[in-house]
């Protein structure tokens, strides 16, 4: 239950994760928590920003009311950018009678917490004039509607009025938001073509945002801070210090605001008093070197007026380390204690103090310089000499210590959003996400959830939610006004909680309200973004479903209506033909017409509901027309032989006995003529009455249920005179063919053929292609060619041949003109794969160990592979003839007896390879090694049809290169490898390497490479639960864009897919 003395206060601010607002909100949630106070804090966005898309933020402001919070502190400034000053007042207007402290921009009758970035900026500036002698200052102006940003660049204009130096339009920027730094950079130096140290030496930046995107853009351009050109920000926030130096910025009063503005809203609630004026804090100057100074306090001298006696050094400390009144006494016990006899506790002190600060984010170059100030005016002898050493040792250690320390946390916070990340992207059903955040998000601090949905513009429709261990599932529509419905709002523990607006593609979804102890913006943000996408993507496939579902039901409902009809039609037309049976002749014939008539009309209308399916298998024409023959008459004339075709032949048979039934019903004889044309095989059916017009049946149901037939089947009909022509298209290896773009067929060759044989002379343009001749080049050329094959023929050639063009991305789908392919295969390549004879004399191909059948049917020899263990492949060569062994053992005397008996090539194939394992293998002939991983590459088993058909494998000598640098890419995968590095480890120059290593593999070591990289990383994804980027960099690729290429070109996939199919 809710503790009845905590008050709920809302933090009202365009974002938590950007720039200043991070800290300031992380501040007030410490606040907030350690004084009895349930915090809300809103980020919604600038007010009507189209920057990407973050006035749909701005929906979850009307949940500010006194229904959720009893008083709000509310970032004005920040809310501007795309509006004007008076909107953001309006703006402020809407929060009704809620007490509230708002920062930077007055709301009237309650108090205003400012920061005078004018007097900070000011500083800055006149540190480079007075102390470096700038004389020629650029200055990166802000957003033109942000009340701040307006004040830095007045303190600009001033500072150069008063100092006498001439201002020059050219040196400013237009307005740009806080994300575009580097857009106002290049509006100087490209579009105006100011050179950075010649025309300015100085480049002024409204915030430390802009200014971290311009020194970026600086240093990119090759020119050096400070030695070229100056640079200074405001914030002293944390881009300040991620240039290559420290930069000179002021410091914006966060924490002080934070607190100010807190303690304010407390008295307001408490007893409804409060301060009748507004208070502005000051903004210091944070020198660092990006103006050019060492230390921010300058010269020996100018630091001696500053911090030369204890009392003025110790109020230095207080305020460059931010530390509060109450910790005044640390750092006067350090003080004190610096020359204490026991060394080890005085540096266990400053241990304690150094981590608490870097911990923080404080700068650790504040630390060098404060040693080096007590070195300068207070140190003693001893304490120069020993302990000041010992001091910059810890506070290197305590530097690095944090960073890993902060580096490890977001490493584990990154690990379980991921995690959140990956199981989201398999979210069918929005009411399942509560329970992934439980899982996901509870390691990271963020105790309960509370997930809502917008439903109109008077409901919204709470979701499910968990609080700690308990889900809270029960979905529920409540007002939408109110933050959460009611019974859960009324019982929300004391808390800090964040709400975060959903939103996707112009669209707001609704918002998540997040109860937690983890004070980071950025994990809110992306913790957002995540889930905004998994609703987004449920919200399609909810959509998409009912529309499927709702055109599936449409369809069942026209399909199971006409399947009806038709069978209830059928039964009774079956019956009136049994009544007529015994009547006369004449009378009989009449209803049959009619029956056949009303069948085809069933037919065709459930051929649009698809419930009138094809099976389209391979069929020979000729025995079509000749089971067409034997209950139909009519004259034939073509050739005998056809072409086999793809198609339903039992529903093209029904196609061609509908029209000769039609024509032969008009009185006259029927001819049937084919003939081979270049798109295919047509059927011409001529009636030999010459005045009979074919297109007088188009409005015949029965007609129109051929042409249906026909053109399901990938054919076409037309209609011409006396004559109804139909033309079915060639089949090609995979199935449906592409249209060919040439006129010329080509007729694949085997090694005795030296010319085309007559069954292709029907044809106008043909040419002979040997088998033996198809590589990369001639695979290339035939692309949108015609194809032509004969069936009958069995040769390992043309077995390699059939293998790379049914594996050939557009030769797989060119049409062929194929003779002799046995009928029945659901595609053509199938057919002539089945096609080959078994002949013991072309030899077998034995595959030893646990090597199964899988790699037989790649290769087209399921009907000539024996299968053997160890102690039988000695036995299987003495009883057979072997063109080749494929083996995954390593034993080196038994190879040895082999080749003895048999000169045919061995392939081994292993997971892993050693350097002696190698060189054992590489004095026996024609034997060959890879990694298991490359039976997946085309390139690799294409060889190995090439090796069966020529039996061509590299000498020893030259193939034990090609295995040391087998070797050596398994043992270096993981690492960079460039090509001089392999061909040193082998001992050969570059070129010659590739030539030898394709020659033997069928791959380039580099494709190789690859390949094995890819395998590495598939096992990585399947088994652990590294990102994408983490596989790429742990198997060798130093780009994640990259892996993902080689990943989809290898594997035909992304590699998100590899991991969302793994169980």
């Amino acid at each position: 239950m809710s503790d009845a003395r905590s008050r709920k206060i809302a933090l009202l601010l365009a974002s938590i994760h950007t720039g200043a607002s991070n800290e300031l909100w992380s501040e007030i949630a410490r606040l907030a928590s350690l004084s009895h106070t349930s915090l809300f804090v809103f980020p919604g966005g600038r007010l009507e920003c189209e920057e990407n898309q973050e006035y749909l933020r701005n929906a979850i402001y009307p949940l500010v009311n006194s229904d959720t919070v009893e008083g709000v502190l509310v970032w004005a400034s920040a809310l501007a950018g795309s509006v004007r000053v008076e909107d953001v007042q309006d703006f402020l207007e809407t929060l009704g009678p809620l007490p509230s402290v708002s920062i930077g921009l007055k709301r009237e009758g309650y108090p205003t917490v400012s920061f005078d970035a004018y007097a900070g900026v000011q500083s800055v500036i006149l540190h480079c004039i007075t102390k470096h002698k700038s004389r020629r200052i650029a200055f990166i102006r802000g957003p033109e509607n942000h009340y701040s940003a307006q004040d830095r660049y007045r303190a600009y204009c001033d500072t150069l009025d008063q100092t006498g130096l001439v201002f020059d339009p050219r040196l400013v920027s237009d307005p740009h938001p806080w994300t575009e730094g580097s857009a106002a950079l290049s509006q100087l130096v490209e579009q105006r073509g100011l050179k950075p140290g010649k025309d300015f030496d100085t480049l002024a930046c409204s915030s430390d945002m802009m200014m971290f995107a311009a020194g970026k853009q600086l240093e990119a351009l090759g020119y050096s801070i400070p030695g070229d050109v100056r640079i200074l920000g405001y914030n002293d926030s944390s881009e300040s210090h991620l240039l290559r130096v420290p930069c000179t910025t002021a410091r914006m009063p966060v924490t002080e605001l934070a607190h100010m503005s807190f303690n304010l809203l407390s008295d307001l609630l408490e007893d409804g008093s409060g301060p009748s004026f507004d208070i502005l804090l000051p903004s210091h100057p944070v020198i660092r070197q990006s103006c050019g100074c060492t230390y921010s306090l300058g010269s020996v001298e100018q630091a001696r007026q500053s911090v030369g006696t204890p009392s003025l050094f110790s109020a230095w400390l207080m305020q460059s380390f931010r530390v509060m009144e109450s910790e005044s006494r640390n750092i006067q016990r350090l003080l004190d204690e610096a020359d204490s006899d026991d060394e080890q506790a005085y540096l266990d002190l400053v241990q304690e103090f150094v981590h608490r600060f870097l911990d923080r984010g404080g700068d650790p170059n504040l630390l060098s310089e404060a040693l080096h100030w007590y070195c300068t005016f207070f140190a003693s002898p001893s304490f120069k000499e020993q302990r000041a050493s010992a001091l910059r040792d810890l506070f290197l250690r305590q530097r690095d210590l944090v960073a890993h320390q902060h580096a490890y946390a977001l490493s584990m916070q990154a690990k379980h959003l991921d995690a959140l990340k990956c199981d989201l992207l398999g979210v069918r059903n929005i009411t399942s996400i509560p329970a992934l955040l439980a899982t996901h998000l509870i390691p990271l601090g963020l105790e309960a959830g509370y997930l809502v949905l917008y439903e109109d513009d008077e409901k919204s429709t709470y979701i499910g939610g968990y609080d700690n261990d308990m889900l809270l599932e029960e979905k529920q529509a409540f007002a939408k006004h109110l933050l959460l419905p009611q019974a859960i709002q009324e019982n929300l523990v004391e808390g800090v909680y964040v709400v975060e607006p959903l939103f996707m593609d112009n669209q707001p979804l609704g918002y998540l309200v997040i109860r937690t102890t983890l004070f980071s913006g950025s994990v809110m943000e992306e913790l957002r973004t995540s889930l905004s996408s998994a609703i987004k993507g449920t919200f399609l496939l909810d959509a998409a479903n009912k529309a499927r579902e709702e055109a599936e039901r449409a369809q069942r409902a026209r399909t199971e209506f006409f399947a009806n009809i038709s069978e209830g039609l059928r039964n009774p037309l079956e019956s009136i033909l049994l009544l007529v049976q015994d009547k006369d002749e004449a009378l009989r014939d009449q209803v049959e017409e009619h029956l056949r008539t009303a069948s085809h009309l069933l037919d065709l209308t459930l051929s649009y509901t698809g419930a009138f399916e094809l099976e389209r298998t391979i069929f020979n024409p000729s025995d079509l027309l000749f089971s067409l023959k034997t209950s139909h008459f009519f004259m034939y004339e073509g050739m005998p032989d056809l072409p086999v075709l793809q198609g339903d032949r039992a529903k093209l048979l029904q196609a061609f006995e509908i029209v000769l039934q039609y024509i032969q019903k008009q009185g006259g004889e029927v001819t049937i003529k084919t003939e081979l044309q270049n798109p295919g095989l047509q059927f011409s059916f001529i009636s030999s009455q010459a005045a009979w017009k074919a297109s007088m049946g188009n409005q015949d149901p029965s007609l129109s249920l051929v042409q249906r037939i026909i053109v399901m089947s990938g054919g076409s009909v037309s209609m011409k005179d006396n004559q109804i022509i139909f033309r079915l298209g060639w089949p090609s290896l995979e199935g449906e063919s592409l249209a060919q773009s040439t006129s010329t067929l080509t007729y694949i060759g085997g090694e005795e053929e030296s010319e085309v044989p007559p069954l292709f002379s029907a044809f106008d343009h043909v040419q002979l292609l040997p088998s033996s001749s198809l590589n990369k080049q001639k695979l290339a050329e035939l692309e949108g060619s015609l194809l032509g094959w004969d069936g009958r023929r069995s040769s390992a050639e043309l077995q390699l041949a059939l293998y790379l063009l049914a594996h050939h991305p557009l030769l797989s789908k060119a049409p062929m003109v194929c003779y002799h392919a046995p009928p029945g295969y659901e595609s053509l390549a199938s057919s002539l794969v089945s096609s080959k004879i078994a002949n013991q004399e072309d030899g077998v191909l034995v595959l030893m160990g646990e090597l199964g059948h899988s790699l037989a049917g790649q290769l087209g020899m399921m009907d000539n592979v024996i299968l053997c263990a160890r102690q039988e492949i000695e036995a299987v060569y003495a009883s057979n003839k072997v063109r080749l062994l494929f083996s995954d053992i390593f034993d080196p005397a038994l190879y040895e007896r082999i080749r003895r008996i048999s000169p045919s090539p061995i392939i081994i194939l292993k997971e892993y390879w050693k350097y002696d394992e190698a060189e054992q293998l590489s004095l026996i002939p024609r034997l060959i090694i890879a990694h298991r991983f490359v039976m997946e590459s085309s390139e690799f088993l294409a060889r190995i049809v090439s090796m069966l058909t020529h039996q061509d494998v590299l000498p020893p000598l030259t193939g034990a290169l090609v295995k040391r640098a087998i070797v050596y890419l398994g043992e270096h995968a993981t690492n960079p490898i460039s090509r001089w590095q392999l061909a040193e480890a082998v001992n050969v120059s570059e070129d010659y390497l590739t030539r030898i290593f394709r020659k033997e593999i069928g791959l380039s070591p580099w494709d190789y490479l690859n390949r094995q990289r890819i395998h590495l990383a598939t096992n990585l994804l399947k088994q652990s639960t590294l990102t994408i980027n983490e596989v790429a960099s742990q198997t060798g690729f130093q780009d994640q864009a990259y892996f993902c290429r080689v990943f989809r070109k290898i594997k035909g996939m992304a590699p998100t897919k590899v991991r969302s199919s793994t169980p």
